[in-house]
């Protein structure tokens, strides 16, 4: 390597997007990765998979180049014996709710609980009010 000359740094961050149904999760990760609103609700079964590529600042000779894997799963996946295997290996979580909603309020100590327990605790949650996003 030589003096001065950048570092590329590549890596793989797994988001999982929770919350009760017709919370919003799609719309905020169709937004954030395909950079587009579709005004159409149409139900999660299980799980959907988006990815984005981002350059994030590092130190004066490395640039990180990161892949987020956002997981949106279903809001019906609450009781599902799945749930643990889609959070497994989360780096991070973003648990939406509805505020028109007041049960998918409610409803967040439940998903936070599960993150927690899956995850230990090592990765950062995230609580976003997605009304905002839905049509």
């Amino acid at each position: 390597m030589e003096w001065g000359e950048e570092v590329q740094v590549q890596k793989v961050i797994k988001i999982v997007v929770c919350g009760d149904g017709a919370s919003g999760k799609t719309s905020l990760c169709v937004r954030f990765a395909q950079d587009n609103f579709g005004r159409q609700y149409q139900q999660t079964v299980g799980l959907d998979f988006f990815t984005r590529r981002l350059t994030l600042p590092g130190n004066v000779s490395v640039l990180l180049q990161a892949t987020l894997q956002i997981w949106d799963i279903g809001g019906q996946s609450i009781a599902s014996p799945m749930l643990e295997k889609y959070i497994n290996g989360a780096h991070g979580a973003v648990v939406v709710y509805d505020v028109t909603n007041s049960s998918s309020f409610e409803n967040l100590e439940d998903w936070i609980t599960i993150i927690k327990q899956v995850t230990k605790a090592q990765e950062k949650v995230s609580v976003q009010n997605n009304s905002l996003y839905k049509a």
